[in-house]
C-alpha cells in the first residue's frame, strides 16, 4: 500500500509540474508575442484587387483565379498579421497567399501546417512555402520531409536547421536577408549556406533589419535599420515577385 501511495503522489506531482509548465508556456507565448502594428492592420483590409479573410488562416485571394499559391510561416512569437503588408502586395499580382497561424505563435510546433492548406486548394498547381526567422526554419523542415509537395522555398532572414539538409534537392530556393556593411545580420548565416541547393538565389538587402520584414515594432537584439519600413517592404516585395515569375 505504501508503494502505491508513493507512486500515486509521484504521478500527481509529475502531472502538476506538467500542467504548470504548459500553462506557463502558454502565458509566456501570449504576453511575449510581438503584435501587428498599424501598417500591418491596414493591409488586412479587403480591396478591389484582393479579398482578405481571417477565418482560421489569414488568406489573401486575388481578383483573378490564381494558379500559384504562397504559404507563409510567421516568425517565432510574432503575430501572424504582422506580415500582411508584403504578402498583400504579392497577392495583388495574382498569387493566392495564406498565412498559417501557429500553436503558441511558434511554427516549430506545426511544421506540417502547409499540408492542410495544399489539401484545401486542389485547383492550385504550384505551391511556394515561405517563412521568416523561426518560421523559415520550420518551412525548411517541411521542405526536407515533403519536397514533392512544394515547388519552391523562400527564407526571410532565416536558414534551415542542420536536420533539414536541402543541398541535394532540386527545389527552387530564395534567401532574402538583411546585411550591415555587407555582412549578414543573422548569426551563423554563412555557415548554413551549405544546407541549401547550389542554385539557391541569395538576395541581401543592405540596411534591412530583422523586424522590418514584418510590421511588429523593434525587436530585442536586432540591428538599427537604415531603410524605412516602407522601403524594406517594397524591396522584399520586388525580390519576391521576381522569384515567383519563374513559376508562371
Amino acid at each position: 500500500m505504501k508503494i502505491r501511495k508513493i507512486l500515486k503522489y509521484a504521478l500527481l506531482a509529475i502531472a502538476t509540474v506538467l500542467i504548470i509548465s504548459i500553462a506557463g508556456l502558454f502565458i509566456w507565448s501570449q504576453t511575449g508575442t510581438y503584435p501587428a502594428r498599424d501598417v500591418a492592420q491596414e493591409a488586412l483590409h479587403t480591396t478591389k484587387m484582393v479579398a482578405v479573410s481571417q477565418e482560421g488562416w489569414i488568406t489573401f485571394t486575388p481578383l483573378a483565379d490564381p494558379e500559384i499559391g504562397l504559404i507563409f510561416y510567421p516568425g517565432g512569437l510574432v503575430e501572424p498579421a504582422a506580415y500582411a503588408p508584403v504578402l498583400h502586395k504579392i497577392a495583388e499580382e495574382g498569387v493566392l497567399v495564406i498565412i498559417t497561424p501557429m500553436p503558441l505563435n511558434l511554427a516549430i510546433f506545426n511544421t506540417g501546417a502547409a499540408d492542410a492548406v495544399i489539401g484545401s486548394y486542389p485547383q492550385i498547381s504550384t505551391w511556394i512555402l515561405a517563412g521568416h526567422s523561426l518560421g523559415g526554419a520550420a518551412a525548411g523542415i517541411y521542405a526536407s520531409g515533403s519536397p514533392a509537395e512544394i515547388d519552391g522555398l523562400v527564407l526571410w532572414d532565416s536558414y534551415p536547421p542542420n536536420s533539414a539538409d536541402l543541398a541535394e534537392t532540386d527545389l527552387a530556393v530564395l534567401s532574402i536577408y538583411g546585411t550591415t556593411g555587407g555582412f549578414p545580420n543573422t548569426d551563423n548565416f554563412d555557415q548554413q549556406r551549405s544546407l541549401l541547393p547550389d542554385g539557391t538565389e541569395f538576395s541581401p538587402i543592405e540596411g534591412a533589419s530583422h523586424a522590418q520584414f514584418g510590421d511588429y515594432g523593434p525587436q530585442k537584439g536586432d540591428v538599427v535599420p537604415s531603410l524605412t519600413l516602407a522601403e524594406q517592404h517594397n524591396i522584399v516585395t520586388e525580390i519576391m515577385l521576381d522569384f515567383l515569375r519563374q513559376f508562371r
